[in-house]
């Protein structure tokens, strides 16, 4: 993988300390700039302090979960418009899963990546959110 010349923060917000790191690597050998969080409240206190392009918000986690924490982003001014991409080890859409125990409404999550898809997947899925939150604002994507 090949870095790439980018200058856009990506805040990853996850519990899963390997998996975060390892998320964060690959980010960072593409060119993003990453921020990372281990739960959703200190993931809500860093968006507020340092608004990012795209935020990686996990399904599961202790403290607060991830529909919740992107009511409270999407709560801020600020952070109305960034993409939120959320990371599943389900395989499947929150409206398809069955006991989770996740209250979805009013989380406005874009689109949802499962956590075992290639990176190039991730990747590509992460640039073309944030490429397409710039197009609608009328600026470019570096």
């Amino acid at each position: 993988m090949a870095a790439a010349q980018c200058s856009r923060t990506i805040l990853l917000i996850d519990d899963d300390d390997d998996y975060r790191e390892a998320l964060a690597l690959m980010f960072e050998v593409s060119g993003y700039r990453v921020r990372c969080a281990g739960n959703g409240r200190d993931g809500v206190r860093m968006a507020a302090e340092e608004p990012p392009d795209a935020i990686l918000l996990d399904f599961l986690m202790p403290v607060m979960n991830g529909p919740e924490t992107s009511r409270r982003l999407r709560a801020l001014s600020a952070l109305r418009d960034v993409p939120i991409l959320a990371l599943t080890a389900f395989g499947r859409r929150p409206d398809e899963l069955d006991g989770a125990g996740l209250d979805f409404s009013g989380s406005d999550i874009q689109g949802y990546l499962e956590k075992a898809a290639e990176p190039e997947a991730l990747i590509e899925r992460v640039a073309s959110a944030i490429a397409a939150l710039a197009s609608a604002q009328g600026r470019e994507h570096p």
